[in-house]
C-alpha cells in the first residue's frame, strides 16, 4: 500500500489541466466580447442623428459655413491659393453633397484665396 507524504499534492491529469485551460480561455473570450460589444453600443448610441450633407460648392465661405452649421455639421476650411474661382468661393467639399453622415461630422471645404 502506497502512502502519501504530507505536503505533496496528488498528480494532476492532463484532462483536468485541459478543462481548467478551456475554462480560463472561455472566460477571457467572454470578457473580450463584452468589452467590444460595449464599445460598439457606446459608439452607436452616443452619436448624433443622421443628416445629408448639403451642396456648398460655388457658394461663398460664409454661406457655406451657415448652411453646414445649420445642418449640425462642423466646418473645416482649407485655403486654396490662386484658384480660378473668385476669392472666397467654395471650390470643393468632402464629403460630397448628398452623403449621409452623423452630426457633428466635419465637412472640409476648399475656399479660393489670393496668393
Amino acid at each position: 500500500m502506497a502512502s502519501v507524504v504530507s505536503g505533496q499534492q496528488p498528480h494532476r491529469t492532463i484532462g483536468s489541466w485541459l478543462k481548467r485551460a478551456l475554462w480560463r480561455l472561455t472566460v477571457a473570450i467572454l470578457l473580450v466580447l463584452a468589452f467590444v460589444a460595449g464599445n460598439i453600443a457606446t459608439c452607436y448610441f452616443t452619436r448624433g442623428e443622421r443628416v445629408a450633407v448639403p451642396n456648398v460648392v460655388g457658394k461663398t465661405e460664409r454661406e457655406a459655413r451657415e448652411l453646414l452649421e445649420k445642418s449640425g455639421l462642423r466646418v473645416v476650411v482649407i485655403e486654396v491659393p490662386d484658384a480660378p474661382e473668385p476669392i472666397g468661393t467654395v471650390t470643393r467639399q468632402n464629403p460630397k453633397a448628398g452623403s449621409i453622415v452623423r452630426k457633428p461630422f466635419p465637412v472640409k471645404i476648399n475656399v479660393s484665396r489670393a496668393q
